[in-house]
This record gives C-alpha cells, structure tokens and sequence, in this order.
C-alpha cells in the first residue's frame, strides 16, 4: 500500500494532490491517501483511502479507478467493532455532510465516538472522486456557463460530452465495490449503511438488491419515487450535461426558505460547510469569483435518475429500517415521499419514523443535530430508538421525544 511517510493532519488542499495523482494500487488494495493523528476528543483516527473500482458510469466505463473514502475511528476501542458507510445526497460531497470540523457536528466522530468504525464515500462526480468531463465548463447548462462568464468563459460554448454522467445503477455498482471493499478488511459479513437525501435511493435500492450485505439502514430526508419505473427509460448515457454548479450564496439562500425557528443553526457552520465543500473541489473551488460546488446533473426525467426504487424494491427491504426528517424539510415531502415510503416498507422487521421539530432538510448542520446524531447510534447500537423496535416519534424543539399513537 503506498503511505504518506508521516501520519500527520494533511488539509484538503494538500490531499487532492495526491488523490489525483497517477493510481498504481491492484485491484482489490485501496489506496492511502493521508492519514491524521488521532483528535483529542475520544481519540479519533481519520484515514483516507482510494478504493479500486472499474468504473460503470458511460464516461468511464471499464477504466480502474479510485472512490475516495474516508474512514474514522476509536483508537482505544476493541477489535472488530461495527462497520457503518454513510452514503450522501445529490448536490454535496461526503466530508461537509458528515464530518463538518464544527464543535460537536461530526457525524462520522459521533458513531466513531460509540464504538463503530465508519466510512463515508464519495460517488463518481463528487469531492476526491473521479470527476470526468466534469473539468470542462462548456459541459453545463447555458444558465449555468452564464455565471462563468467573462471569469472562466469568455462566451456560451457547446458541450464537449453531451450526456448526463452516472445513473442509479453506477452509484449501487460503487456502493457494492465499497461495501465489499469494507466485509474484507474488516473481515464482517454486513454493513449497516446511512442514507442521506438522494442518498436515500442509492442506499435503499442497494439494501433492497443486497440484504445478504447490509445489518441496519438510517435514511435521513430520503427521496422516494412510489411510481418510479422498474428499469432505466432509455439506454444510458442520457442526453444532456454532465456537470451542475451552484455558488455558495446560493447555497445557502436555499437553506434560508427552510428556517422557521429562532436559533434554528448556528451562523459559523455555514463558513466552515462552504470552506469544506470548495476544499473538496480543486477545480470548483477556482471557478466564478468565490469558487463554486460541482456535482453532477440531476435534471428530469426523474425516472432515468432513481429508476428501481419504487414500491417493488422498497417492499424488498428486510433489514430494520430507521426514517428521520425534520419537519421545516421543503425538498423531501412528508406526504409524497416520506410516508409513501414508510407504507412501502412492508418487509422490514422493525421499523421506525422520526420527524424533528425546527429542523429542515439539513439537520446534520443545524441545532437539532444530536437528535440525529444520537437516533443512529442507538439504533446500530440496539435496534432500536427511543427503546422501542418499531413506532412514530417525535423530536420537540427542545430535543424531547414522545411517542405517536
């Protein structure tokens, strides 16, 4: 395995150096890209890793490539411990969603912290990951090659690559490669697995194909598509774009239409989630006046994107299954997504929905937080939340929870 020559703190910008660099791992050896010493608080060791895969995303597809992982644990715990991969959403990479280096908002220290080891991945598209056609700004939407202009394009330019980049089925390929990646060295026979947003398709969907792997699931805001097709509508690549940008201001503008309590978050995590993100994005970061998130385009049909989870697979899911939503969430409706799945999940043997007051779609960063943090210990912990193996529970404002009839 090739090893940095000291196990010392490397920063993002200092990482994506590395990770970017030529790949000579084999083919079931992952990679280390860096190391940290261990924090202080409970004695967390970070180490990130490219884990080999031959890539099936059509921009890439049969090329070995690398899907960073970051790993965290306890390094006074006990041998074999728990394995939990969270997997994330649409629009963001791994680390700002889940391990945030903001006072007590790190999810990943958190389980890290209770005896587990965990690992978030990045997909095809996202943060450390492989990006293809992704590095060339004609290969966006005109709207958006408009905010590039006159810093990174001096006019409108025709894609070079004018197809969408991954699928539903390229993210459970990279999702089984990380898993099995994750059996072997931790020599365990299943994962449990976090979904967060689109995250919720991608881990449920996988769950569903692959209960032989997967001890617990933890969905966090998760879209869901009842009347979703069961296969793709069209032979993939779909026509398209590869590449999605959003500025930071923009950014958080979206979260401000979903605060609706007083000291619903914290001002300084928005600094430190946006400074995450752009660290995450060497070649983001450097475009428009104040860097910009890439991620890959996610535009209609919806079917195309999240084909397969529907009732069919849902009603597949035989794990002990945990929902979570705050309830100021404006991206992921109760009514036509979240219950629909709840009613779906006829097979689970336990089931449990929590909804929290004050919070919206980006609960991990928000007040609130160690609801959901604390909701996913106990649960891959116990099976349970609340003391309970199945029910509806709700979070008041004040982090109290009660029981619904």
């Amino acid at each position: 395995m090739k090893r940095i020559p000291q196990c010392i703190f490397v920063t993002p910008i200092a990482l994506i150096g590395l990770a970017l660099g030529p790949s000579t791992f084999a083919q079931d050896q992952a990679e280390l890209v860096s190391a940290s010493k261990a924090a202080k608080l409970n004695n967390i060791q970070t180490t990130d890793y490219l884990v080999p895969h031959i890539s099936t995303v059509p921009a890439n597809a049969g090329k070995r490539v690398g899907l960073f992982v970051r790993e965290k644990i306890n390094k006074q715990g006990r041998a074999g411990r728990p394995v939990v991969l969270m997997v994330g959403g649409a629009t963001i990479s791994a680390v700002p969603v889940f391990d945030p280096r903001f006072e007590n908002y790190s999810w990943m220290d958190h389980l890290a912290a209770a005896g587990f080891d965990v690992f978030a991945m990045d997909f095809t598209g996202y943060g450390l990951s492989p990006r293809p056609m992704m590095d060339d700004p004609c290969n966006m939407t005109p709207a958006m090659q408009q905010l590039l202009i006159p810093t990174r394009l001096a006019q409108p330019c025709p894609p070079s690559y004018p197809f969408q980049l991954t699928s539903i089925q390229s993210d459970w390929d990279e999702i089984d490669r990380v898993v099995d990646y994750l059996r072997r060295v931790r020599n365990v026979d299943k994962v449990s697995i976090i979904g967060y947003s689109r995250g919720g398709p991608r881990a449920g969907g996988y769950t569903a194909q692959h209960p032989e792997k997967v001890s617990r699931l933890f969905l966090l805001a998760p879209n869901y598509e009842r009347l979703s097709p069961n296969g793709p509508p069209t032979t993939p690549p779909l026509p398209g774009v590869p590449t999605a940008i959003l500025a930071s201001a923009d950014f958080h503008t979206g979260w401000d239409t979903q605060v609706g309590c007083a000291s619903q978050f914290s001002p300084p995590i928005r600094r430190v989630v946006t400074q995450t993100m752009l660290d995450f994005d060497p070649v983001g970061s450097t475009w428009g006046a104040a860097g910009m998130r890439r991620a890959p385009v996610w535009n209609k049909p919806a079917d195309f994107i999240t084909w397969g989870w529907n009732a069919r697979l849902a009603s597949q899911i035989r794990v002990p299954t945990l929902v979570i939503r705050g309830d100021l969430d404006n991206q992921v409706p109760l009514s036509t997504q979240v219950q629909p799945l709840l009613d779906d999940l006829v097979a689970a043997p336990q089931k449990v929905f929590v909804h929290v007051a004050c919070a919206s779609h980006l609960l991990m960063w928000e007040t609130q937080h160690l609801s959901l943090l604390d909701a996913s210990v106990e649960w891959f912990t116990d099976g349970t939340y609340f003391g309970r193996f199945n029910g509806t529970f709700a979070v008041d404002a004040g982090g109290n929870i009660r029981q619904e009839p």
